[in-house]
């Protein structure tokens, strides 16, 4: 069904996105942020008991902040090596990757009070 071929090359392209989330896992602070922030929304789910609607939209929009971190920080390491010096166009690009981020982290931020203010006012 599948060649030795396929597989391999599919399990050489798994390795290869590993070390990639290594890298970002390691080196990059922002993400090391945002990572300990869904660590932080987990462990809330699980205290709150939250239903499956919940978590299916938590995790969701964790796997979006996080791959378009990830995004950002290639095409900044791109746009630096490319372009090593100042230059407005490449800002601009920079720029806008970050902008990405900070809508999908904004829009985070309003499902984690949609489904986190009403158990926090059940306990008071």
């Amino acid at each position: 069904m599948f060649s030795k071929k396929i597989i391999g090359e599919r399990l050489k392209s798994l390795v290869f996105a590993s070390k990639g989330l290594w890298i970002l896992v390691l080196k990059e602070d922002s993400f090391k942020y945002q990572l300990l922030g869904c660590l932080l929304a987990i462990l809330a789910g699980f205290y709150f008991e939250i239903n499956k609607a919940e978590w299916l939209a938590q995790l969701g929009i964790m796997a979006l902040v996080l791959g378009l971190e990830g995004l950002n920080t290639a095409i900044e390491e791109l746009a630096d090596f490319v372009q090593p010096h100042q230059d407005k166009a490449i800002a601009k690009v920079k720029d806008l990757a970050a902008g990405a981020v900070l809508i999908a982290g904004l829009f985070a931020l309003v499902i984690a009070l949609v489904i986190y203010i009403p158990y926090l006012v059940a306990l008071f």
